[in-house]
């Protein structure tokens, strides 16, 4: 068949190029320019010009066709402004699911569609036919796994996506590449969020909106003022480096009040919760009820907490998790498990 594959300069999405090549099918590479590289507010890594080059070496090696997708209109105004919105908003917003869903398996997908074509990533998630409908399963290594990224795909996505490396452990990946030939076999990996320049989030949202940072009290549960602080976008629920404040205890965000600029720290009890909205909810297949158990990650590397949920109007949430967990961030993504197969996920809301 032929496969659009999403090529970012890495290892991962090379090997996937390189794999679905070996399988016989029709592969044509595209790499996406997310960026205006002379805007100093933005970029170096993930889709820099020095990846672009990878990119296009693999696709050259393979002897696949390859081009570059402009995309910065789209990553800018669905990605990066609401990046900085958020932060400005007291949130802490997840930009790599902002992408997926708004860009890589939204805007890419519905031009490999007009070429006839599935498109394919380098993620660690792996989909399966489960009778009349996909399910979208963790990657089989457990250290790189990424479907906590993806859980804003639906059925309608699933069926034409691929992700050829998902059942691979990262050593079998690099030697993958190795064994093809290609340049960034042994390339390093990034690890930041691919428009911050220098992983300086807050100075990112201040070079985007000067002026815009108001500064406020640090404060704690009752209201006394401990210290002052430079704008809200520094700071994220849970939070325990970086408080500009000496309490005499260990002291983490406990909550961020954007209307007063206020940042509010406490004890590791109070910066915890069990029970939480989340909105913007979207579902892999059908929602599986009003009333059903399910283990909860709150961020990328946490482990999952089992929780109840309940369906509210408006497309929304009620967790109720068995144990409180700590930065339980606004703005970042819930995504919900059974086992290893993501079932939905959404935003975690304020309030």
């Amino acid at each position: 068949m032929r496969v659009l594959v999403a090529m970012s300069g890495g290892v991962d999405s090379s090997a996937a190029a390189a794999l679905l090549v070996e399988q016989g099918h029709e592969v044509v590479g595209v790499s996406m320019r997310v960026h205006d590289f002379s805007d100093r507010a933005r970029g170096r890594s993930c889709c820099a010009p020095d990846d672009l080059e990878d990119a296009r070496g693999v696709a050259r090696r393979l002897r696949i066709p390859f081009f570059v997708a402009n995309v910065e209109e789209e990553f800018g105004r669905r990605v990066v402004d609401r990046f900085v919105e958020d932060y400005l908003s007291g949130l802490t917003p997840n930009p790599c699911v902002a992408c997926n869903v708004e860009v890589k398996f939204d805007w890419l997908l519905r031009r490999a569609r007009g070429m006839g074509a599935k498109l394919a990533t380098g993620h660690y998630a792996r989909i399966e036919r489960r009778g009349e409908r996909f399910a979208l399963l963790a990657g089989a290594d457990p250290a790189k796994d990424q479907s906590y990224f993806l859980h804003g795909l639906g059925q309608a996505e699933l069926g034409d996506v691929l992700f050829p490396v998902g059942h691979l452990p990262k050593a079998e990946v690099r030697a993958l590449a190795s064994r093809a030939g290609l340049s960034t076999a042994g390339k390093a990996e990034s690890q930041e969020i691919c428009f911050v320049t220098d992983g300086d989030a807050a100075r990112f949202v201040e070079l985007r909106r000067p002026g815009a940072a108001r500064p406020g009290d640090v404060v704690d549960g009752s209201g006394r003022t401990l210290g002052r602080h430079g704008g809200i976008h520094r700071f994220t629920v849970g939070q325990r480096r970086g408080l500009g404040v000496a309490t005499g205890a260990p002291a983490y965000v406990v909550r961020i009040d954007p209307v007063e600029a206020r940042v509010v720290v406490g004890s590791p009890e109070e910066a915890s919760t069990d029970r939480f909205g989340v909105e913007e909810v979207r579902w892999t297949a059908e929602a599986p009820g009003d009333r059903y158990s399910l283990l909860v990650k709150v961020r990328h590397r946490h482990a999952g907490e089992p929780g109840l949920l309940q369906a509210l109007p408006g497309g929304r949430v009620e967790v109720r998790l068995r144990n409180p967990v700590r930065g339980v961030a606004p703005g970042q993504s819930a995504v919900f498990y059974d086992g290893d197969e993501v079932v939905g996920g959404g935003r975690i809301a304020a309030g």
